[in-house]
């Protein structure tokens, strides 16, 4: 009936119609505006027959709903569409354990996508870990009030245990730990910004963080020839010095986000380019004074209907960095190599991901993946008064350039909008050797 109903109504019109009417159904939590919202459409607008893929598309994207269908009828000399939804279940708390090179912890997180039915996500993770214990917070409210304007807040406090490693002197080079310290951050942001079209956002951020380090000492435990010449330049040092100044970290970013993907139940495709301007604000009692640009792309295609294919590329600079906002290389984002075993003012980055489904149990969707890791990131300059950097920092050449393979795992729930679990497998190329990622819990 209801392709009668198309074919009859519309096989020779193959202009725009007035969308005259809308109607929402199926929908349990997420509220008709929410859904309208969404689909970004609205009476009045033009309506043709190819835009029932895109809405749907647009739909499943959000991640709300588990199932979405989407047709249209005449209408009082337009069109009615009709967008049938059924929401996921939106929220879960979950245990966390995590397994990673110099990281093991375990902890609990709350994830809710869809609060109040206004696609509105809250986040709280807690953990506590061998290296990175932490708290962290986030509240996207990605419309104020059914208008172009959203807000974001978030906080992340953290206790971690850091170790710095040595420069890389060699391409080949597998750098150990020298130094190692405690670092307490605690921050909180809030970001203001408006999507004047679909995907396009433009925003601004002002974060406040206070730096404290403690328990300075050499990183005996993979060396035990360090000496203080291996961290220190200074011959009259009696002790290892922080890598850092301790105080108030306040900055402001400005961001440029072109965001075309669309997600059909976890394969991506579309492209996304991003670029920012954070920079200290002394003004504002920040202790620090530095500048960085930030850009980043993310290409992804859709294959074979359930294969996906993506390019991630990163290219980011800062000037008088302080410790806590260096650009870090190793772990998750370099796998195959330890966590933060690379660190610079310089990050240029590259990632290649191919995944494929492996079955499905009632709802489990099992996905494999390979990838290859890319990454050079280095000091270009050490003339920074509020930074200890390690003797040696600012190699350059091929030193800094590093290399990955692997394959992995992902898990997911289909009527839940989150990973369940991550498993990665990587081997640094130049380390010749493997390092193991795994994740349970609420791994995104």
């Amino acid at each position: 009936m209801l392709a009668l109903v198309l074919i009859g109504g519309f096989a020779t019109d193959l202009y725009a119609d007035e969308i005259k009417d809308i109607i929402v159904e199926g929908n349990t939590k997420t509220t008709t505006d929410t859904v309208e919202l969404i689909a970004h459409i609205d009476t009045g607008d033009d309506w043709q027959p190819d835009m029932v893929d895109v809405v749907k598309t647009r739909l499943v994207s959000s991640g709300l709903f588990s199932d979405v269908e989407v047709f249209f009828e005449p209408y009082q000399g337009g069109v009615r569409v009709h967008l049938l939804v059924k929401d996921k279940h939106s929220w879960v708390i979950a245990p966390a354990f995590y397994n990673q090179p110099t990281n093991t912890g375990g902890g609990i997180g709350f994830g809710d996508n869809n609060r109040g039915g206004k696609n509105q996500k809250r986040r709280l993770d807690a953990q506590i870990a061998t290296g990175d214990s932490f708290f962290v917070g986030a509240w996207q409210i990605p419309s104020i009030a059914g208008s172009h304007f959203y807000v974001n807040f978030d906080t992340y406090d953290t206790h971690s245990r850091v170790i710095e490693y040595a420069p890389p002197q060699s391409y080949l080079s597998n750098p150990v730990g020298v130094r190692r310290e405690y670092l307490n951050y605690l921050n909180a942001g809030v970001r203001f910004g408006i999507e004047p079209w679909r995907g396009v956002r433009l925003d601004t951020r002002l974060r406040g963080a206070h730096v404290a380090y403690s328990h300075v000492q050499l990183d005996g435990q993979d060396n035990p020839n360090v000496t203080l010449a291996d961290v220190t330049s200074d011959p009259t040092a009696t002790k290892p010095p922080p890598p850092g100044k301790s105080g108030w970290d306040i900055s402001q970013e400005v961001s440029l986000t072109l965001d075309r993907r669309a997600n059909w139940y976890g394969v991506q495709s579309g492209h996304l380019y991003h670029v920012s301007y954070e920079q200290a604000m002394p003004s504002l009692g920040s202790d620090f004074h530095y500048w960085e640009i930030n850009t980043s792309f993310i290409e992804a295609k859709q294959i074979f209907e359930r294969h996906n294919l993506i390019l991630k590329g990163y290219f980011e600079y800062g000037h008088d960095m302080p410790f806590q906002q260096e650009f870090t290389m190793g772990g998750t984002n370099m796998r195959g190599w330890i966590n933060n075993q690379f660190r610079g003012d310089l990050r240029v980055m590259g990632n290649l991901e191919y995944s494929l489904p492996l079955f499905t149990i009632e709802g489990l969707s099992f996905r494999g993946i390979g990838f290859w890791d890319s990454g050079y990131t280095t000091f270009l300059s050490t003339d920074n008064p509020e930074r200890n950097y390690l003797p040696g920092s600012g190699t350059k050449g091929l030193a800094p350039f590093k290399n990955s393979v692997g394959v992995g795992t992902r898990l997911y729930l289909r009527q839940i909008v989150l990973p369940l679990l991550g498993l990665d497998l990587g081997y640094g190329l130049e380390a010749r050797d493997f390092q193991v990622y795994l994740a349970i819990g609420l791994t995104d």
